[in-house]
């Protein structure tokens, strides 16, 4: 039984490419682990400010700010100018999650949450702890990420294609056709970290209520013994 709580987050970025895409955004909630609701109060959010010399990106293999991105995230130059480092908004991000270890270990972590974090926001995760030009921290004696449980993640694109990988009715799993288009949820503002954490948080409580009734009322023991 899981008593760990979970951290719901998101990256708004400079470009698609998690390898080289500069965080310009990051927002998260805590999940309570046996309740699954959001844990009130728990909000963290912040603007990150980027490196904008083209030069020195190039140099860095990372995506510069482009006007293209801003017209997806509208996180505008002059926005992300005054924006904090990235080497104090991951501290403060580190120390946040630091709150829900209650174990104090790499396996009772807070389980890291969010929608395509597997191929997207925890390679930036990885980037930001132990990879040029940030190499932040925490690492941990492999060297990989320090902050999330080392081994449960929950990765939402995987739960809505096991959900609706045979309905017609849905043509795309983007979190935004299928949860504010298909579902109708119609909170917030699309491409704003926290407004997408928020959505994607509340869905996941409903997904895991429901994967709960399934399984209390499934019998699993013993099937294969038929």
């Amino acid at each position: 039984m899981n008593y760990s709580d979970y951290i719901c987050f998101d990256f708004e970025t400079t470009g698609k490419n998690p390898n080289t895409a500069q965080p310009i955004q990051i927002a998260a909630v805590v999940i309570h682990g046996r309740k699954l609701e959001i844990k009130e109060g728990t909000e963290f959010q912040s603007l990150i400010r980027p490196n904008f010399d083209e030069y020195e990106c190039k140099q860095l293999n990372l995506d510069p700010l482009t006007d293209d991105s801003i017209a997806i995230h509208g996180k505008t130059r002059e926005l992300l100018q005054t924006a904090p480092s990235p080497k104090s908004v991951w501290s403060n991000f580190s120390e946040y999650c630091k709150q829900y270890n209650h174990g104090k270990s790499n396996f009772t972590a807070p389980i890291a949450t969010g929608y395509n974090i597997n191929s997207y926001d925890m390679v930036i995760v990885d980037r930001l702890c132990s990879k040029a030009p940030y190499n932040f921290g925490p690492v941990n004696k492999e060297g990989g990420q320090d902050i999330f449980n080392r081994i449960k993640k929950i990765d939402m694109l995987d739960f809505m294609f096991a959900l609706f990988e045979n309905n017609s009715e849905v043509n795309s799993l983007s979190a935004d056709n299928l949860f504010r288009g298909y579902m109708g949820y119609a909170k917030g503002q699309a491409h704003d970290a926290m407004s997408d954490t928020i959505m994607v948080a509340e869905i996941f409580c409903r997904t895991m209520r429901l994967m709960r009734r399934t399984a209390s009322s499934t019998r699993f023991k013993g099937v294969f013994n038929e």
